[in-house]
C-alpha cells in the first residue's frame, strides 16, 4: 500500500469557526413598500432569507427601486451604495466579525486607560545597580590561601606502638 494511504489524515478544519451568511439579493427587497424598515424577521417571513444560517448579507445583485431602511448583519459594497443612492439607510446588526472587532477595541481602550505606575512602584521595580566583584566579602585572597597551605614540616614521624627504639 502506498505511504500516502497509510499516513493518517489530520489537520485544521475551519468548519467550526466559519461565518456563513444567508445571501439576499437587492432586487428581492423591491417587495417591500417605499420607506419601509426591512429587518431579519421581515425577510424571513417573506421567504427571502431561507436557510439555517444565523446571519444575513445583502448583496448588490439587481436594481433597487424603493427607499428602504435595511438592517442586516453584512452588506456588500455595491448594495450599500445602491441603497444609499436612493436615500435609504444601511444598519449593520451585530455579527461575529463586528463583535470581535468591538471586543478588540474595548480591550485597547482599557489598555490605554490604565494609569502609569506611581514613582514609588517604578523605583521598586527597577533593579539595584550591580556591585563590582573586586572584593567579595568572606572569601580569602590567594595569598591567604597559600599561607594556609604551607604547613610546618614534621621532623619526626610519630612512633607506632610496639616499635623498637622508641619510647612507648
Amino acid at each position: 500500500m502506498p505511504l500516502i494511504r497509510r499516513i493518517p489524515k489530520r489537520g485544521f478544519n475551519n468548519k467550526r469557526f466559519a461565518v456563513r451568511y444567508i445571501p439576499v439579493n437587492l432586487e428581492a427587497l423591491n417587495r417591500f413598500d417605499d420607506g419601509a424598515t426591512v429587518d431579519e424577521s421581515a425577510m424571513r417571513s417573506l421567504g427571502l432569507a431561507r436557510g439555517t444560517g444565523k446571519w444575513i448579507k445583502i448583496l448588490g445583485t439587481g436594481e433597487l427601486t424603493r427607499k428602504l431602511t435595511v438592517t442586516a448583519h453584512a452588506f456588500s459594497e455595491s448594495a450599500r451604495t445602491k441603497i444609499e443612492k436612493l436615500g435609504g439607510a444601511c444598519q449593520v446588526m451585530k455579527s461575529p466579525a463586528s463583535e470581535r472587532a468591538a471586543q478588540a477595541a474595548a480591550a485597547a481602550a482599557v489598555q490605554a486607560a490604565r494609569k502609569p505606575p506611581s514613582p514609588e512602584k517604578a523605583a521598586k521595580a527597577e533593579k539595584p545597580a550591580k556591585v563590582e566583584k573586586t572584593a567579595k566579602a568572606g572569601k580569602p585572597d590567594k595569598a591567604e590561601k597559600a599561607a594556609k597551605a604551607e604547613k610546618p614540616a614534621m621532623t619526626e614521624k610519630p612512633a607506632k606502638p610496639g616499635e623498637p627504639g622508641k619510647p612507648d
